[in-house]
């Protein structure tokens, strides 16, 4: 996998369909699913062990900056079929320190992960915020960020293509290097079910 850049543009970039997004360079992040081995909860791991959850993918990943924050689009197909009782979600995933371990786990207790994670409209409809700075320490063990870390999102649909903006504070990017997660809705994927990359992609200054 090459590496991504991260130039400066306007405020309307944080428009998702924007045009300055066509001369930015992206990468077509491959996704696998979140080991079930993985998964913190005995639980879930009994109840999707043998189904099938993590095939979304893959993700075009563009980022730029603006006025000191990071913007990461990401676009990919989701499901054709409405989502039920879960969103679609989408995360942009941000090591905390150098060398952290593979992002397939979405972090762990010694080595958590920064999540900028979306999750789509319908989260408006019920209350609920529908963009969060969350840590990661593994698989669904997500809690917020201390204040001062937020975290904005916009996003547009065509057919069944999603395309999201996430933006949050630049210094999230000191390590040089991101992942990306997507969660199905329609396929009742949330927590740590879902597909993510299996290694970072690195970011060039």
């Amino acid at each position: 996998m090459g590496s991504l850049t991260a130039p400066e543009v306007g405020e309307e970039a944080l428009d998702p369909d924007a045009g300055a997004w066509d001369s930015i360079p992206s990468e077509g992040v491959p996704l696998v699913p979140v080991p079930i081995e993985a998964q913190l909860n005995a639980y879930v791991r009994a109840a999707w062990t043998g189904r099938d959850y993590g095939r979304s993918g893959p993700v075009e990943l563009a980022l730029a900056r603006c006025g000191g924050r990071l913007l990461a689009r990401l676009s990919w197909d989701g499901s054709a079929v409405p989502p039920g009782e879960f969103t679609d979600a989408a995360g942009l995933l941000l090591p905390r320190e150098p060398g952290t371990a593979s992002p397939v786990t979405m972090g762990t207790h010694a080595e958590p992960v920064s999540l900028w994670q979306w999750r789509d409209r319908l989260a408006s409809q019920q209350g609920l915020p529908s963009a969060k700075y969350l840590v990661s320490t593994g698989p669904g063990v997500f809690r917020p960020v201390p204040a001062g870390g937020e975290v904005s999102a916009r996003s547009s649909r065509a057919g069944a293509r999603w395309s999201v903006v996430l933006a949050g504070p630049a210094e999230a990017l000191a390590t040089g290097s991101v992942g990306v997660a997507v969660w199905d809705g329609a396929n009742a994927e949330r927590a740590g079910i879902g597909a993510v990359c299996a290694t970072w992609v690195e970011v060039t200054p």
